[in-house]
């Protein structure tokens, strides 16, 4: 027998990528830890501000790296065991080996790091970020997929790998369980269903839509069957929708979920967006009706309307609204929710924001913009510093684009000393234990009242 080569037992990773020591001073926007090595910055998912320790090097860029935990020496006072059991692979949350309090304080920073060095806004003043008495189960909507082999979860960060899960913290106990049914019912059965979209209404009412390349009425009609027999589906689903060939919605029940907010009822269609955490949307809008100070007498515009819910909330205490939204489905609940909710003082116009405006005249008393993650069009925002309304109100789920944005709303107009002027800046938590803060902002036109 040969003698035992010195170099069996070496570990090739060890050699490509060696362990080298780290602290961690802050935490990126994405969550990750930040240190420096040899003057170049490194993120480490996992290690927290004031923590020691050992990574591997996984990504090497030109002017920052990426790498791996091997060993953390000295944990901080303010990790904690993340209590979801996938939470290293599901990718979905990035924060649950952190203090919650100790979240809201990195979110405020991201806010206002985001203002001061892509806005140029110094000097910004970035109030607490709201958070949840109860920062669990909030989520109104779960949209899994679904691959070859039957598995029904999340895609894993970067991946298109399906992590299944028993139960999401994240998602009520009700939803949970009918996303569990559910995996039950397609097992292997139905391939063409790819995606499932799972709400649930402030009420405890569902809607359940079925996406994929499943075009055969019968198969449609056996899944659903099945599902209005299991008992899970009904009578609590109030809806089950599966796109057809004519894209009209094949299924059972009312294709549409209402929900509540004070005393207003809102339509929701399967395609229309709503957000996703409604204790927190009240917050919201109520930050919104306060800083707008209407009095009956104001002209307001709701860009990015949606299904009207904010437009609706306005309009009771202004003269006019005019809401503008692309989504055709979402324009057509508003349109309705304006209707069922016997309000007579609101303009609802269909159309990408960027071409609408432009056909706006009337100068209004506020501007409220919500647009997408992307931010507003640079056409949206030369329109706005045309019209020149006293009071913006802006409500982002990005500091990056609201920064950007910004930026341009608060120049200076050339040659004069007249430009807007940010007033508030109130972070919500709106997703908690995960990368992602709401802001809300008021800026007004200099010389303007509010």
């Amino acid at each position: 027998m040969e003698p035992k080569n010195e170099n069996d037992d070496v570990n090739l990773e060890e050699c490509l990528h060696p362990e080298q020591s780290i602290e961690i001073v802050r935490l990126a926007s994405d969550g990750a830890g930040v240190g420096y090595l040899n003057g170049k910055a490194v993120f480490v998912p996992g290690m927290l501000p004031g923590e020691k320790g050992t990574v591997r090097i996984t990504e090497e860029k030109k002017s920052y790296q990426r790498a791996d935990v091997a060993k953390i020496i000295n944990p901080s006072p303010q990790r904690q065991a993340p209590p979801c059991s996938v939470y290293s692979s599901c990718g979905g949350c990035d924060l649950q080996h952190i203090n919650y309090a100790y979240s809201l304080e990195w979110k405020r920073l991201w806010v206002k790091d985001a203002l001061v060095r892509i806005g140029g806004i110094q000097d910004v003043a970035v109030e607490p970020v709201i958070g949840m008495d109860d920062p669990w189960r909030y989520r109104n909507k779960a949209v899994l997929h679904r691959d070859q082999e039957g598995r029904l979860g999340y895609y894993k960060e970067k991946t298109k790998e399906v992590i299944q899960f028993d139960d999401c913290l994240l998602l009520s106990k009700n939803i949970n369980q009918r996303i569990r049914k559910l995996r039950d019912i397609l097992g292997k059965d139905y391939p063409g269903i790819k995606t499932a979209a799972l709400r649930e209404s402030n009420r405890g009412k569902g809607l359940l839509l079925l996406e994929g390349n499943t075009k055969d009425e019968v198969e449609i009609e056996s899944l659903i069957r099945e599902l209005k027999e299991e008992g899970t589906f009904s009578p609590h689903i109030c809806s089950i929708a599966i796109p057809t060939n004519s894209q009209d919605f094949a299924g059972s029940g009312p294709q549409y979920l209402n929900e509540h907010m004070d005393d207003l009822r809102f339509r929701v269609s399967p395609r229309a967006f709503l957000q996703v955490n409604s204790v927190q949307t009240k917050k919201i809008y109520g930050i919104v009706l306060d800083w707008a100070g209407l009095t009956g007498k104001e002209e307001v515009w709701d860009l990015y309307c949606g299904i009207g819910t904010i437009s609706l909330m306005l309009a009771k205490r202004a003269k006019h609204v005019t809401g503008i939204e692309e989504n055709p489905a979402a324009v057509e609940d508003a349109a309705l929710n304006v209707r069922d909710n016997k309000i007579s003082n609101v303009t609802l116009i269909q159309g990408k924001v960027e071409e609408k405006v432009k056909g706006l005249s009337q100068i209004p008393d506020l501007a409220v913009t919500d647009p997408p993650r992307a931010g507003m069009e640079p056409s949206v925002i030369k329109r706005i510093l045309e019209i020149k309304p006293p009071k913006i109100i802006y409500v982002s789920c990005d500091p990056a684009t609201l920064a950007r944005d910004l930026k341009i709303l608060l120049a200076n107009d050339k040659g004069t000393e007249e430009s807007y002027i940010l007033k508030k800046v109130q972070p919500v938590d709106m997703f908690p234990w995960t990368r992602h803060v709401e802001s809300i902002i008021m800026m007004t036109y200099s010389g303007s009242k509010g």
